[in-house]
């Protein structure tokens, strides 16, 4: 539930009020209850007793048909001790520690693209969409994929509009097939990376079946550059209309990591669409939720709360940074260490190497996606200069 630019519903603050642990129909027809307030998201999030297996029959699904966050097998959608399992192996990869070692790279290759764009230029498919590609591309050992091809299998997965069915499938199984081909090569030219410690776990120890590991890849460059992109443009057009955000960020630099926790705050590209099953009757602090039923544990709803967030439409760069647009408990995003490093590395080159970027378009003119499960600008043209050249 978006409004204009992507801001959220009143539907949101009006449920928030009148009842915010309140049922709502999917688009498949199936009824879940959504969230609205921080305090029930949270209890959602980290309670065992909601389980993210909805392989039984008659558990509600967001969209009838496939849908990337719903398939079976993925990680998203296990519970321990599979869960546990797999998300072990992967969570050595994204420690502080290790993501750290990574920022002179990033440095690098956002200065790079940066330097060789043109004045003005489109800045989702120039510049916010290429470098997160680039990032997970280095991050995984692989030394590049066919980005025109990924992005065209991405949207297909995520669209939520007429596609038909069978697009949807075919778009799957091309990746997977792709994502398939990359780890044979791999295995034939071992490289540094997330890739080579998997084959390692799946060769070596045996503790990723082949499905899993090539499942895994999938998940990792689709996460990797569709939600670093549609934050990275959504946060571009918030600080730059009106300009004052950009402009204190120029002036002091070391707001940056503050406003990279309030822009992921305010610019969560979507609602979060894995449902979760109650396994027994659980009391949420607005309500209960019985045994069988599902619950979307809105991160829309939890992050634009009053209660945690006072005046929460309005951008506070030093605010705190308590929310959950990665989740919490089990299932808090893989990857949140990467995407924080790439935010703040990204806007601090930014605004070192083009303090006078402002928007070359009106900004009730930047068109807006339609139909997919993110919410984002679909082109946003700028230029480095304040003024027309």
């Amino acid at each position: 539930m978006t409004g204009p630019r992507g801001v959220p519903s009143p539907e949101y603050a009006r449920r928030r009020e009148r009842d915010p642990l309140s049922r709502v129909q999917l688009p498949s027809g199936d009824e879940v209850y959504l969230t609205t307030t921080y305090e029930d998201a949270l209890m959602v999030l980290t309670d065992p007793r909601f389980s993210r297996d909805l392989s039984a029959p008659g558990s509600p699904r967001m969209y009838r048909g496939f849908t990337l966050a719903e398939a079976p097998g993925g990680l998203i959608s296990q519970d321990p001790p599979e869960h546990t399992r797999m998300r072990r192996l992967l969570s050595s990869t994204f420690t502080p520690r290790q993501v750290n070692q990574w920022r002179p790279r990033l440095r690098e290759l956002t200065a790079e693209l940066l330097d060789a764009l043109p004045e003005e230029f489109d800045f989702v498919t120039g510049f916010a969409f290429p470098l997160p590609v680039q990032v997970i591309c280095d991050v995984m050992g692989v030394p590049g994929i066919d980005f025109g091809r990924v992005r065209a299998w991405s949207d297909a997965m995520l669209s939520t509009s007429a596609l038909p069915e069978e697009d949807k499938l075919k778009a799957a199984a091309e990746f997977y097939d792709y994502c398939a081909g990359l780890v044979a090569e791999h295995r034939g030219n071992p490289r540094d990376g997330l890739l080579a410690t998997m084959l390692r776990a799946r060769d070596g120890e045996d503790r990723l079946t082949e499905e899993e590991l090539v499942r895994t890849v999938l998940g990792l460059f689709v996460a990797g550059h569709e939600t670093t992109g549609s934050v990275l443009s959504r946060a571009a057009l918030r600080l730059l209309d009106p300009r004052d955000g950009y402009a204190s960020l120029v002036a002091s630099p070391e707001l940056i990591p503050g406003a990279v926790e309030e822009l992921l705050r305010l610019d969560q590209p979507g609602e979060s669409p894995l449902i979760r099953l109650a396994t027994e009757d659980v009391e949420l602090p607005s309500g209960t939720v019985r045994k069988g039923e599902g619950v979307i544990a809105s991160f829309i709803g939890a992050n634009f709360d009053p209660a945690v967030f006072p005046d929460p439409e309005a951008m506070v760069l030093d605010r705190e940074a308590r929310h959950l647009s990665f989740g919490q408990g089990p299932h808090y995003c893989l990857g949140a260490n990467l995407a924080r490093m790439e935010m703040q590395e990204i806007l601090g080159v930014l605004v070192a190497r083009a303090p006078d970027l402002t928007l070359a378009q009106p900004a009730h003119e930047v068109p807006w996606t339609s139909g997919s499960l993110v919410n984002r600008p679909v082109s946003l043209w700028v230029r480095r200069s304040a003024t027309r050249p």
